[in-house]
Order: structure tokens, then sequence, then C-alpha cells
């Protein structure tokens, strides 16, 4: 009996003893990721952890950059031996993540966040992952400690650096950049770095982070400012203006040398090719001028043509990025513009002379030297015709006129019709008028009678006595 007494004795006061040693402390959960900051070329963001009971899930939560709350992700776990997060657990990371800093929280609850542990992480990157030349990349960001500063480079990909800029996050841990890439920018993959000390959940963490995007040649836009006139004569030099931009809206200024973008078609055939110039360099406006041929088929189904890709600025960037087309225009047979000089307003009849020279161009304003050019004098009802020649040496068309006896019934105002035309139909006219009197013909005339009266007055006067005289003189010597 004694013996029980001893044993019962003996368990209460190890009963005691076990109460009364304290029981060791559950260590709280932690949580973080296996990286401050990702990029949107990263698949994942890992979650790491431990102090996690074993028999409890584990609901993982999550807010973004532009939400007020967590929400629930989707994703829940057990604790693994020793009370990890396994390995397994992660968040995905895709081309429509948000940019900037995001919150990660854990939960024994599905319904209700009640934080038993919280980590943030930052996600940065470009906009989107391919520009053109010439538009500005925004650099977006987040997962820093407000407030501090860090350096951002921008890398080519042949290596050089071509873009750095020192940034400082905002009170919310984010961050935002632009560059503007230029025109002649090497094409490919750049590399974008940003390092620093700080992220969001530890001030004195140093960090260096890499991003990329693409640079692809820029496609010029264009757009016509000025029509082409609706009508145009042969060898007359038709104009089209174009507004050539970049894809920031910024005026294209340099083109690729001796460049002919420009079509001129006559319905679906093309007549010539023509160049480009620069007018206007605050608008980027340039204009195409190409000369009508002397022989271009009479049509109102002219206009220019600027094709797909056919402007190149010199650096390898095109326009437009469709065929562009103008306005159909009308083209007709030129009209031969002719300047004559005539030698004087008055010719005598007979024995006068009426030269002319006429000088005769296109509307473009070339001499017309291959061709017929003639001049009709018309007066009295009769017409003469002439033939010009062609004089190279004065770069004009030469004819003269000789009146005769004939002409004296054709006195008055003479018509002289200059008429020049090519063996394509192109032609002119132009009517110039000289006035022809017989005032020197009459004159002589006047003079000759005159003449001839005086004679016979003369000889009816003294010629009598001159003769008795005469023959007195004869029969003395004769005696």
């Amino acid at each position: 009996m004694r013996k029980l007494h001893m044993w019962t004795i003996f368990f209460a006061l190890l009963v005691l003893v076990t109460a009364c040693i304290p029981s060791p402390i559950k260590a709280a959960p932690t949580l973080a990721t296996d990286k401050p900051l990702y990029t949107q070329r990263d698949n994942q963001v890992t979650l790491m952890g431990s102090g996690y009971a074993l028999s409890q899930i584990y609901y993982v939560w999550v807010k973004g950059p532009s939400e007020n709350r967590t929400s629930y992700s989707g994703i829940n776990f057990t604790a693994v031996s020793g009370g990890l997060i396994p390995p397994a657990v992660s968040l995905p990371i895709n081309a429509t993540s948000a940019l900037g800093t995001h919150l990660v929280s854990v939960s024994t609850s599905q319904a209700t966040d009640d934080s038993q542990a919280r980590t943030h992480y930052g996600l940065w990157g470009t906009l989107k992952p391919l520009y053109q030349r010439t538009e500005s990349i925004t650099i977006f960001g987040g997962g820093l400690f407000p407030g501090t500063s860090f350096k951002l480079t921008v890398r080519n990909p042949a290596g050089s650096f071509v873009h750095e800029a020192t940034i400082v996050s905002d009170a919310l841990g984010d961050f935002n950049h632009t560059w503007r890439v230029p025109e002649d920018a090497v094409t490919d993959a750049y590399t974008i770095f940003i390092d620093g000390t700080g992220t969001f959940d530890n001030a004195q963490q140093d960090y260096v982070s890499v991003s990329k995007f693409s640079v692809t040649p820029a496609g010029l836009s264009v757009n016509v400012v000025e029509q082409p006139s609706s009508s145009y004569q042969r060898t007359d030099n038709a104009k089209i203006s174009l507004a050539v931009k970049y894809p920031d809206g910024s005026p294209v200024l340099k083109s690729k040398a001796d460049m002919r973008p420009v079509i001129l078609l006559q319905n679906q055939s093309t007549v010539t090719f023509a160049s480009i110039s620069l007018i206007d360099e605050a608008n980027g406006v340039w204009e195409s001028e190409t000369k009508i041929p002397a022989n271009a088929t009479p049509s109102a189904r002219y206009r220019f043509e600027l094709p797909a890709d056919s402007f190149d600025d010199g650096f390898g960037n095109k326009g437009g990025p469709a065929d562009v087309f103008s306005d159909y225009f009308q083209v007709s047979n030129a009209t031969l513009l002719i300047s004559s000089e005539v030698n004087g307003t008055q010719i005598q009849v007979p024995f006068g002379q009426v030269s002319i020279i006429s000088k005769i161009t296109y509307p473009d304003g070339s001499v017309f030297s291959n061709g017929t050019a003639r001049v009709s004098v018309s007066a009295g009802g009769s017409t003469s015709d002439l033939r010009l020649a062609y004089d190279s040496k004065i770069r004009a068309w030469r004819a003269s006129y000789a009146s005769t006896f004939f002409d004296l019934w054709r006195v008055g105002t003479w018509t002289l019709d200059v008429e020049a035309s090519d063996i394509f139909g192109n032609s002119g006219k132009e009517t110039y008028e000289v006035n022809a009197q017989p005032y020197l013909f009459l004159l002589l005339v006047a003079l000759v009678v005159a003449l001839v009266l005086f004679g016979r007055w003369t000889v009816s006067r003294f010629g009598r006595l001159t003769y008795l005289r005469i023959r007195k003189t004869v029969q003395r010597f004769r005696r």
C-alpha cells in the first residue's frame, strides 16, 4: 500500500514539474520573393517564407499597383517540413501584368485577408516590347524605396550606351521615364539597366535589374498637302505637295540621295518618274515636280502616285504605309508662244520689204526648234505664204517679203499670221499688221512726170532759138 502511495506522489510531482516548464514560443510566419524587382521577361514571382503551421492551409492574396485592396489570387499551399513555403508556390507574370509596386499577403482564410505575412515586389519595363524609331519609349515600374534615386541606362544592339538618366522614385515606390528613339537609331534589341540602393521593403538593399525592348525602322506617314492643278498643257510642270512625318509626328527633313519615288501616271501606265524636294522644314512638306512630255497623250486621267514604302529618309525609314494618289488632272496639247519683231509698221509697194523674226517657245519656256513655222501675208483678198527658217544663232525663226508691182493692187493694211506646229500636234498662232502704201512709188512717178514736162517746156521755148543759132553758125563756116 505504501508503495502505491509513493508512485502516486511521483506522478503528481512529474505533472507539476511539466506544468511549470514554459512551452517554446512559436515563430511568426515570414514572406519574401526570390527577387525584389521583375520584368515582363520573367515568367513568375517565386514566394519564400518560413514559420507556417504544417496542418494549416494558407491562401495567397495580392494587390496590383492600381488596386485599392487585396484579392484572393486562387493560389494556396500547405507548409512543408520546417514550416517552409513549398518551392512551387509562385505568382505568374505575363504580358498583361501591371507595371508598378505589387503587394503579396498570406492569409489563413480564403474569404478574408488576415495578413499573416506580407511582402512587396516591383514589376518594371517598357509599356510595349516593340517601338519604331522616333517613338518615345515609356519606362515605368515600381518596387523601389520611396524617394530614392537610381541610375537608368540604355544600351543599343552595338553595345554602346545611348541614354543615361538619374531618376527618383515617388511616394509609392514607382518611377516613370521617357526616351525618344532617334530617327537613325540602330535597330534590334536594346537593353535597359536600373541600379541603385533601396527596395520597397529594404532601404539598404542593393539591386541591379535588366529589361529589354526592340527598335524597328519607322513607318513614315504621307499625306497630300496640295493637289495638282486641274489641267496642264504639254511641257508644263505638274506639281504635288506631300507632308511626310515620323511616327511621333515630327517632320521628315532628309531623303535618300537620287531618289525618284513619285510616278506620273496616265490611267495605269507610267509616264515618268519624278524626284522630290523639301520646301517647308517646319511642317515636313515635300514637293514633286515633273515636266509633262511634249508628246504626252491628251487625257483627263493623269495623276501622281507615291507607292507604298517608296520614300526613304536615308536611314531606312520608309513610307507611306500604302499607295498615295493625287486627284486626276487634264493634259492637253501645248499652245506654242510666239513673240515676233517686224521691221516697222509700214511697207512701201513696190520695192519695199518686210522682215519678221519670231521667237517660238513651249509653255515651259523651252525653245521650239523642230517643227514647221510659216507666215501668211494677207491683203486685198489675196494671201502669200512664206516659210520661216530657224536660225540657231539667235534661236528664232526668220522670214522676209519683198513687195512687187503686183502689190500696188493690195495697198492698205496687211495681216501677217505667224503659225507654228510640231509633229505631236502642239501649235500656236499670232497675228500682226503692217500698213502697205505706194507713197514712194507715187512720188517717183510724179518726179518722172515733172521731169518730162519740164523737158518738154524747155524744148518748146528755147529749142527753136537754139536751133536757128546753130544753123547760122554752120552756114558761116561753109562760106
